[in-house]
């Protein structure tokens, strides 16, 4: 028999979210560096520029509060996925510029561009 059970039945504090974030992410490198190397250098100069637009929004969440004048978001609380989510995108870029620089690619050679259409149902 299967129980399931709601997270939140027992939440995770900030600083278990961050651990997690980090443990996932060091667990994930070698299938990560794996993918990277299959890669092209337009390719992977493609993944760095998503994953730097993914990590100024989570860092913009991060620094909201204090660009309010707010508290530090340690202080405040409740931002451990936040704070992982940094932690686990600075380790993601962290593996892709190790496969770059192992692979030789000159990223600035590279410039990505995202386009977003929006969809017609």
């Amino acid at each position: 028999m299967t129980v399931t059970r709601d997270y939140d039945d027992e939440p995770m504090t900030d600083d278990e979210l961050q651990d997690a974030a980090r443990h996932l992410t060091r667990r994930f490198e070698d299938h990560d560096k794996q993918f990277l190397t299959l890669m092209t250098p337009q390719q992977r100069a493609a993944h760095e520029r998503a994953l730097w637009m993914l990590y100024h929004h989570v860092d913009r969440i991060w620094e909201a509060p204090k660009q309010a004048g707010g508290p530090h978001p340690v202080e405040l609380g409740g931002y451990g996925a936040v704070a992982g989510l940094r932690d686990m995108l600075d380790l993601l870029l962290g593996h892709l510029d190790e496969v770059q620089h192992n692979a030789g690619d000159d990223p600035d050679r590279y410039r990505a561009r995202m386009v977003v259409d929006e969809l017609e149902d």
